[in-house]
């Protein structure tokens, strides 16, 4: 894919790169600068006896950045980064790409400390998720006050091939008809690439990516950095003690150093040993609704899904458990944690109640129930003998993690 970009933005697909004062020589000795890690000397002062101190060569270098050796930022954040798993948008605080501490739940207070890569996330969420329809209004209020309010919208109607006839011009659009905003623009618009691109640099960028010449950050080391008590505390497993500030040591008692051999153990018991690997038709990520439908078919029943893994991307929790229902008409009523954190009940008829005052709490043998990633630790429910549950696996799940979420 960095080849790829790179062909097309030493193509002319960029303004800052204009491919017509490119040499053949300067544009491949630029290719390998972009995207090799390691840069002859001749190539380096090929680009910087040309280019030195210009605008040209700060887009060289900006494309290095994001693209060298396959690991630069895009590289980070299309691999090592999962939507709606490791960033999004928290729209109550800020418009920009937030980390998140789970599926769905976004960090109170923390941000990305890098401008590059919390500009590339931002994107990728609206890439992703889309434009509200109030967004997308707001971009037809924005685009009306352009001095070419024509050309910019015939950006979006390139961009999007299925807009009808009547709405490929501006002058046929009617953000007053409520039929035509919610049958036809906000459809097919809140996905646009244009559309998004137009929201991003009219709206969320100026308002929320400032840049200041200094920065303060902390972070946890930061608290025992200068102590003068004794800081103790505790935790359940070891392993990561290796990620503790230097200032702390862990102290394993010798009655629990077996603990480690002891989880492998119960984690090994023949109740334990079958494992599938799912993937759809084409050997893409299988959907939410294909991996329930799988689930439903196992025998012995499963009752249990804990999405350690943060595989059920798709769905929300009780659309997730609507869904299981539907398949299960013979189970009355499903669990899940609602959008405020509350354990909930969703009865086959679609009533929901508070778990802790609903008749399900005590008849759980009666109930399917589902548990997100953020809740698959500290949730203590009493499953009847012989439940039996699914665990799903994902990037980054370490030992400790699914040991946790499944105990």
């Amino acid at each position: 894919i960095s080849s790829l970009i790179v062909d097309d933005a030493l193509g002319g697909a960029l303004s800052s790169l204009p491919s017509v004062v490119l040499s053949p020589q300067f544009r491949e000795a630029t290719r390998r600068f972009i995207i090799q890690r390691d840069v002859s000397d001749e190539d380096h002062d090929l680009i910087r006896s040309q280019c030195s101190g210009t605008t040209l060569w700060r887009g060289i270098l900006l494309l290095r950045g994001l693209l060298v050796d396959g690991e630069g930022i895009l590289g980070y954040v299309l691999k090592e980064r999962r939507w709606r798993v490791d960033y999004g948008l928290d729209p109550g605080r800020t418009p920009m790409a937030v980390p998140y501490r789970a599926k769905d739940v976004p960090s109170l207070r923390a941000e990305f400390g890098h401008p590059d890569v919390a500009i590339a996330l931002t994107c990728l969420s609206y890439y992703y998720g889309g434009l509200t329809k109030e967004q997308v209004l707001l971009c037809f209020d924005l685009l009306s006050k352009l001095d070419n309010p024509e050309m910019e919208y015939d950006q979006w109607v390139e961009s999007g091939k299925d807009l009808p006839v009547t709405l490929r011009q501006l002058n046929g659009v009617n953000t007053k008809d409520d039929i035509q905003v919610d049958e036809f623009l906000v459809p097919l618009l809140s996905r646009n690439v244009r559309a998004v691109d137009f929201y991003l640099s009219q709206v969320v960028f100026p308002r929320a990516a400032k840049e200041f010449p200094s920065k303060l950050s902390t972070s946890a080391w930061d608290l025992v950095e200068n102590k003068t008590n004794l800081t103790t505390g505790f935790s359940g497993t070891n392993d990561n003690r290796y990620l503790l500030p230097t200032s702390i040591s862990q102290e394993d008692p010798v009655s629990q150093l077996s603990t480690n051999a002891l989880v492998l153990q119960y984690l090994l018991q023949p109740e334990n040993n079958h494992y599938e690997c799912t993937e759809g038709e084409n050997g893409e990520r299988e959907s939410a609704k294909a991996f329930l439908k799988r689930l439903v078919n196992q025998d012995p029943e499963i009752r249990v899904l804990l999405d350690v893994g943060a595989q059920m991307l798709e769905l929300q929790n009780k659309a997730l458990v609507r869904h299981w229902l539907s398949l299960r008409p013979d189970v009355l009523a499903a669990i899940f944690f609602n959008d405020s954190d509350h354990l909930t009940v969703l009865t086959q008829d679609g009533m929901t109640e508070p778990f802790i005052s609903s008749p399900f709490n005590r008849q759980l043998d009666k109930c399917v129930i589902y548990l997100g990633d953020a809740h698959t630790r500290g949730t203590d429910l009493k499953h009847p003998r012989g439940t039996r549950a699914a665990v799903t696996l994902g990037p980054k799940v370490t030992k400790d993690r699914l040991l946790q979420g499944e105990h």
